[in-house]
């Protein structure tokens, strides 16, 4: 079964799956599930001490997108505490493939990508230091004539504007330009996307390097702190209230990731996500690799580090079937059609786990956020196997490549693959960012217009499309 990328991927429809009589035997011996597991991370040092008695504004999370949300409301002029339930950046922040695009990507998270682009060519000079971003030229090949023609009629429409006051630096390439850019590549690919300027982070350098940046602007990030939820007076957000005590503030920011939907669903607000896994690996660079930001139609995807190491992506996907899968099976049902991109359906442990996770609690008691500081899921070694041995076939210069480590990642996305950038209308005074698959290229673009919508500001994008309310509407 395949499912299109920008048809994302999801932990979905396993109601589906099941009732429409799937072997579920091949599907029990797939690899891949969640356990808590350790930072890819490099150690941040979390703020000592005592919690704050009061904040202008508390931050959930203490991710890419919790630490440039903090960023953009301290240069506002606003007192602001991150707290994380793990470590600094421990779970996706640290795992993901981290391509820094916007070829083909919808009109809805379009701006997101682009600001994004913008504001990450100027972040190193920004912090005075190296977050790993390099521009670096992405070429994607498309899958057949009519992606052909998909990609030139998506160049020729954003093309138009762009916005930012940026133009769209994508174009078709072929020829000895695409040849130079597939340096070794056996197969005589005809004709590409070229996304000049697309960019490159490493997860495991750009978010300690943001964390400490926060931290020298005065944001104290304290982890091993999990909030278990909010009090309210007067109809207003009134206290945060974590494993170590309460802050009191007006404003909070949840950058939950995956855990957004569990923290809400105490609230008594649905976030209609599900989780999806993936792998990833990182091999070491030889002399006469292609360099840059490689998509292939055969299943071939790989990023240059700026160490010189490459991230190789096998991009196969695994909706461990849990609780959820059938509780918003119905709402996923339409992304199950025919793409680019495989994806998995497994069962196994996961799905016992999710009925006995506690769903709701009350702010004295023990939370899942208190169980799994850091998780995610197992990687699978058949998918990264496999994605190597394509690498090496088609370019035979990765066959002196090795492996220096492997790692599994988790998403959570929403059944319209838009990101969720939205306040929420019961709890004046909450705005929630999350439900992202692009979190390293959106970050700096979300976390400002995260920024614009807790401080009632103009917002630097149309927040419309990211509201919550869209999926009662």
């Amino acid at each position: 079964m395949k499912i299109s990328r920008r048809k994302l991927l999801l932990g979905v429809g396993a109601a589906g799956v099941l009732a429409g009589g799937a072997a579920v035997v091949p599907m029990i011996r797939r690899e891949g599930r969640f356990e808590t597991t350790k930072s890819r991370v490099p150690a941040v040092a979390g703020t000592e001490g005592a919690l704050p008695k009061s904040a202008d504004a508390v931050v959930i999370g203490a991710g890419l997108q919790g630490i440039m949300t903090a960023i953009n409301l301290t240069e506002r002029g606003m007192n602001v505490v991150i707290c994380e339930k793990g470590v600094v950046g421990g779970e996706q922040s640290g795992r993901a493939y981290s391509q820094i695009i916007s070829y083909k990507t919808s009109p809805e998270i379009f701006p997101l990508h682009h600001y994004g682009k913008i504001l990450w060519n100027g972040m190193n000079e920004k912090i005075g230091a190296d977050t790993s971003f390099r521009v670096q030229g992405r070429v994607e090949v498309p899958s057949s004539e009519e992606d052909l023609e998909i990609s030139r009629e998506w160049i020729r429409k954003t093309a138009e504007n762009p916005g930012f006051d940026t133009p769209l630096r994508t174009r078709m390439i072929e020829g000895d330009e695409l040849a130079q850019r597939l340096a070794g590549a056996q197969t005589p690919w005809k004709i590409a996307g070229f996304e000049e300027d697309s960019g490159s982070l490493d997860p495991e350098v750009v978010t300690p390097t943001m964390a400490n940046y926060a931290k020298s602007l005065g944001i104290r990030i304290y982890t091993n702190c999990a909030v278990r939820g909010i009090e309210t007076a007067g109809g207003k957000i009134s206290d945060v209230v974590t494993e170590k005590g309460s802050i009191k503030t007006s404003n909070v920011v949840l950058t939950g990731g995956i855990w957004s939907r569990l923290f809400m669903g105490n609230l008594g607000i649905d976030v209609p996500t599900l989780n999806v896994y993936l792998s990833q690996q990182r091999i070491t660079g030889v002399p006469g690799a292609p360099k840059g930001n490689v998509h292939l139609p055969n299943g071939i995807h790989f990023r240059e580090q700026a160490d010189g190491t490459y991230a190789v992506a096998p991009r196969i996907f695994t909706s461990s079937i849990v609780k959820d899968s059938f509780l918003l099976g119905p709402r996923f049902m339409h992304l199950l059609q025919g793409g680019e991109l495989p994806l998995e359906f497994s069962i196994g442990k996961d799905l016992f786990n999710s009925f006995t996770m506690a769903t709701s609690w009350q702010l004295d008691e023990k939370t899942p956020f208190e169980e799994f500081r850091t998780a995610t899921n197992t990687p699978n070694t058949e998918h990264l196997d496999g994605v190597l041995e394509r690498l090496r076939k088609e370019f035979p210069v990765f066959k002196e490549s090795k492996v220096v480590e492997r790692w599994g990642g988790t998403v959570s996305p929403t059944d319209d693959e838009i990101p969720i950038i939205s306040k929420i209308e019961q709890y004046p005074g909450l705005v929630i960012n999350t439900a992202t698959g692009w979190g390293m290229t959106e970050s700096p673009a979300s976390g400002q217009l995260t920024a614009d919508l807790l401080m009632d500001t103009k917002p630097v994008i149309d927040p419309h499309p990211y509201r919550l309310s869209r999926f009662t509407e």
